[in-house]
C-alpha cells in the first residue's frame, strides 16, 4: 500500500513538472483615472487594453514574445508605453493601437513579423521617441500609420535604429507628420513615405538597405539595394537635411514646398537613366500635388537650397509634366552624372537659380519655358567654371544677373550662333567662366542691363554677330588660355 501511494505521488509530480509554465501577468496599479501596468517577467503576458490614460512599462529584462498574435493591443486614448525590454510577434504587429494621443518611448526592442508599430482608426496625435539603444524592426513597415484613416499630427523622433527588411521604415499618409532623425532609418522600399504638410529634420542616415556612404572618401556603395526606390517621398512640407539621404531612384521625391540641404548634408540617387522613366534625381520634382485629404492638383512652387552635396543622374530633376515655379539657391555642389546637373521640365514655370558662396555645378543647367533668371551673387570661390556644362535658359524671356561684377571685369567675350562664352576676373585675381544660351538680358552691377546684341557690341563690331563658324575654335583656344592663366593666378 505504501508503495502504491508513493507511485501515485511521483506520478503527480511528473505531471506537474510537464505542465507548460504560464506567462506572468503584468502587474496592474495606479488609480481608476490613471491606471498602470508593470511588466517585469522574462515571459510576461500579452497586453490587450482599452483603458484610457493607461501607462504601460516593460522593464529592461522583461519580454512579451508571441509566436502568433500581437504582444500589445491598445484601444484607449491618452495611453503610453515605455519599453525597455523586448516586444516581439512572430506573425503580426508587435504593437497595434487605435486610440488618440498614444505615446511610445522605446529604449528596448520592438520587433514585428508584419509591422513593428501599427496605428489605425482614431490614433491621431501619435508621439514616438526611439532612444539611442532602441531598435524598431519589421518585415514590412517598421512604423505605419494606416492611410485608410488619414491619421494626423504624428511626431517621431529617432536616436536609434528603425528598419524594415522589405517595406518602409516610416509610412505616414496623414497630414502633419514630423520626423526628427538623429539615428538610422532603413527600408526596402521608400525609407520614409509621407503626404501633405510633412516636416523632416535629418541629422543621421536615411538609406535603402544595401546603400552606404563613406564620409572619408566621399563615395557611396550599393551592395544590392532594391532598384527604383526613394529615400524620402512626400507631397508637401519641408525637408531639412544635415545628414545623409540615399535612394536608388530619387534621394528626395517631392511635389511642393521646401528642401534645404545644409552644409553637412548629402543627398544621393544611385540610380541610372534606365532605372525608371525619368532616371534617378538627387531631388525629384513631381508634377502633381497628391494629398491624402483633398483633390489632386498641379503642384505648387518649390524652393531648393543646397549648401551641401547633391548627386544623381540629375542632381535636381523635374518630371516632364511639371509646370511649377522652381527657386534654387546653390552654394554647395550639384553633380549630374548623366550630363545635366539641373534639368527642369520643358513647360516649367518662371524659375530662378542663384549661385553664391562655394557653388560648384558638374553638368548642364536646363531651364524650362518660363521667364527664368540666373543670378551670380556673392561667390566666394569657384573651380574656374560656373558650371562644367552650359546654362540653357530655354524658351521665354530669360535673364542673367552678375550682381558683383561690372563690364570691366569681363576678360573675354565670344559668341557663335546662340552660344556665348564669357570669362571674368574678380577682386582676388581668381578667374571663372561660363557658357550660356537662350538668355536675352544681361545685368552687371551698377552698369545696368544689356540685350545680347548690345552686350556683344561692347567687345566687337556688332556687324560680326552672329560670327563665322571658325569662331568656336578660337573661343576654345581662348578658353585654354584662360585656364592657364587661372593656374598661374592660383
Amino acid at each position: 500500500m505504501k508503495n502504491t501511494h508513493k507511485l501515485v505521488f511521483v506520478s503527480i509530480l511528473a505531471a506537474l513538472y510537464n505542465v507548460p509554465a504560464m506567462a506572468a501577468s503584468c502587474v496592474p496599479g495606479g488609480s481608476i483615472d490613471s491606471p498602470t501596468l508593470l511588466c517585469t517577467a522574462v515571459d510576461s503576458g500579452n497586453i490587450n487594453s482599452n483603458q484610457n490614460n493607461l501607462a504601460v512599462t516593460v522593464e529592461n529584462d522583461a519580454q512579451i514574445v508571441r509566436a502568433s498574435g500581437r504582444p500589445v493591443q491598445l484601444g484607449g486614448s491618452d495611453q503610453s508605453v515605455n519599453n525597455q525590454g523586448l516586444l516581439e510577434s512572430g506573425n503580426s504587429d508587435a504593437i497595434r493601437a487605435t486610440g488618440n494621443n498614444l505615446s511610445i518611448d522605446n529604449s528596448g526592442t520592438i520587433r514585428g513579423a508584419d509591422r513593428g508599430i501599427r496605428l489605425q482608426d482614431n490614433a491621431d496625435n501619435f508621439t514616438l521617441i526611439n532612444r539611442e539603444s532602441g531598435i524598431i524592426s519589421a518585415e514590412n513597415q517598421a512604423v505605419r500609420l494606416d492611410n485608410d484613416f488619414a491619421l494626423e499630427n504624428a511626431h517621431i523622433t529617432n536616436y536609434g535604429l528603425i528598419e524594415s527588411a522589405n517595406g518602409r521604415a516610416i509610412q505616414s499618409r496623414g497630414p502633419n507628420t514630423t520626423v526628427i532623425n538623429y539615428g538610422t532609418l532603413r527600408g526596402g522600399e521608400e525609407v520614409i513615405e509621407a503626404r501633405e504638410d510633412f516636416y523632416l529634420e535629418n541629422y543621421g542616415t536615411i538609406a535603402l538597405n544595401g546603400l552606404s556612404w563613406d564620409a572619408d572618401t566621399q563615395t557611396w556603395t550599393n551592395t544590392g539595394a532594391t532598384d527604383d526606390e526613394d529615400g524620402v517621398q512626400f507631397a508637401s512640407g519641408e525637408a531639412h537635411n544635415y545628414g545623409v539621404i540615399l535612394g536608388t531612384d530619387d534621394g528626395i521625391d517631392i511635389d511642393e514646398g521646401l528642401v534645404h540641404n545644409h552644409a553637412t548634408g548629402v543627398i544621393i540617387s544611385t540610380g541610372t537613366a534606365s532605372d525608371s522613366m525619368n532616371g534617378g534625381s538627387g531631388i525629384d520634382i513631381d508634377p502633381l500635388f497628391e494629398p491624402t485629404l483633398g483633390e489632386v492638383r498641379d503642384a505648387g512652387p518649390l524652393t531648393i537650397i543646397n549648401e551641401g552635396y547633391i548627386e544623381g543622374v540629375r542632381a535636381i530633376g523635374a518630371d516632364d509634366a511639371s509646370t511649377a515655379e522652381i527657386t534654387i539657391e546653390n552654394s554647395g555642389t550639384l553633380v549630374g552624372r548623366g550630363g545635366n546637373a539641373i534639368e527642369l521640365a520643358p513647360n516649367q514655370g518662371n524659375s530662378s537659380l542663384l549661385l553664391t558662396g562655394n557653388s560648384e555645378i558638374i553638368g548642364n543647367v536646363i531651364f524650362g519655358s518660363g521667364d527664368d533668371m540666373l543670378i551670380i551673387d556673392g561667390l566666394t570661390s569657384t573651380s574656374g567654371l560656373l558650371s562644367t556644362g552650359i546654362f540653357d535658359g530655354g524658351l521665354g524671356e530669360n535673364s542673367v544677373f552678375f550682381n558683383d561684377f561690372s563690364l570691366s571685369n569681363i576678360l573675354s567675350f565670344d559668341i557663335t550662333d546662340a552660344l556665348i562664352y564669357m570669362s571674368f576676373g574678380i577682386a582676388n585675381n581668381e578667374l571663372f567662366s561660363g557658357k550660356f544660351t537662350n538668355f536675352s538680358s544681361w545685368t552687371f552691377g551698377n552698369d545696368g542691363t544689356f540685350s545680347t546684341q548690345a552686350l556683344a557690341s561692347q567687345f566687337m563690331n556688332p556687324s560680326a554677330v552672329p560670327l563665322p563658324a571658325a569662331l568656336p575654335l578660337f573661343a576654345f583656344g581662348l578658353f585654354g588660355l584662360w585656364a592657364g592663366r587661372a593656374r598661374l593666378l592660383g
